[in-house]
């Protein structure tokens, strides 16, 4: 039994064979690759079948699919194919890796001091054709999960879901995953909750390559963005609560210090990755702005109008609407 459990949640097969080749290219294969097909309309089996001579893949073919909707169900679903291995790799069917990465993995085990229950590497963006995009920032060696959570926030990390391996026994001692609708900053989640007891560890010296393909939920993250907006606010209030431990923590982060950086994310996110908001979102969004992220209304609008600019119809309408809106909740109140 190797101690390391690569899982894949596979649906799109124009980058799989690419993704099994990295793995394939491994200078060490102590590793198993379980792949879960997502009831794909496509042929994975085929590609999955041509690398069996260099991989030790377990391949299951779910009968239903529910990735589209509810990913992180799916997620959970693709670990509870593996065994009994020490670390788990939520890897992608579009993603790449350093043929060194397994190895920097063992290494870094077996260097570090603190007995990690999660590693990173550092990340670089690719387009559809494996063209660099973005190389992302790197960050110190080791930070705790506050730390690592802030600068994420702000911008100054990068992190997605195949960048970790953490342990098995962290990921049961979690209860898994975290929900949010679509997935939404569900692997932000993971990383802070995985990383709160013992922190996180860079693993240096090799990289993963996330593909920013424009057929990916987050590539299409703009066109579906009634409900996917709604996923990440499920993740700030997941946030919010979470951090309340700050409150009576002597640390470096405070409680104010996640809010403001989750007030930051959201108008970057919503700005940049969701390209604005509906019309028809305005009210749940003010209310967020208001209750959960404690602005007073004022600012909660003012907040709103940067993220869409002129888009609904033009300042002063806007303005007059949002204030409607405003004394419409205060009356239910």
């Amino acid at each position: 039994m190797s101690d390391l459990a690569i899982i894949i949640p596979a649906y799109k097969k124009i980058y799989f064979d690419q993704t099994l080749a990295s793995l394939a290219a491994q200078s060490n294969k102590n590793f198993t690759v379980y792949i879960g097909d997502d009831c794909s309309p496509e042929d994975l089996r085929s590609i999955a079948e041509r690398h069996q001579e260099d991989l030790d893949i377990v391949y299951n073919r779910f009968e239903n699919n529910i990735g589209a909707k509810n990913l992180v169900l799916q997620w959970k679903r693709c670990v509870a194919l593996s065994k009994t291995e020490k670390w788990i790799c939520l890897f992608s069917d579009d993603d790449l890796m350093d043929s060194n990465c397994v190895e920097e993995f063992y290494s870094t085990v077996d260097v570090a001091t603190n007995d990690f229950d999660i590693f990173r590497f550092n990340t670089v963006v690719i387009n559809q054709h494996g063209e660099i995009m973005n190389r992302g920032t790197t960050g110190p060696q080791t930070e705790s999960s506050a730390q690592m959570a802030y600068n994420l926030l702000h911008g100054r990390r990068g992190n997605s879901m195949p960048d970790h391996i953490f342990s098995r026994s962290i990921y049961e001692e979690c209860g898994g995953f975290v929900f949010t609708l679509y997935a939404q900053g569900a692997d932000w989640a993971m990383s802070i909750l995985f990383s709160r007891k013992k922190g996180m560890f860079i693993i240096p010296n090799a990289q993963i390559y996330w593909r920013y393909s424009g057929i990916n939920i987050s590539s299409n993250a703009a066109r579906n963005k009634n409900d996917m907006i709604c996923g990440h606010l499920d993740f700030i209030s997941w946030a919010l609560v979470h951090f309340e431990y700050l409150k009576t923590t002597a640390l470096d982060i405070t409680y104010e210090m996640i809010v403001e950086a989750l007030r930051f994310n959201l108008k970057m996110v919503m700005l940049y990755h969701y390209k604005g908001f509906n019309y028809k979102q305005a009210p749940a969004l003010l209310f967020f702005y208001h209750n959960k992220l404690q602005l007073s209304y004022r600012e909660s609008i003012r907040q709103m109008m940067e993220i869409n600019g002129l888009s609904f119809l033009n300042v002063q309408t806007v303005k007059r609407v949002l204030v409607k809106l405003r004394d419409k909740i205060l009356k239910r109140s």
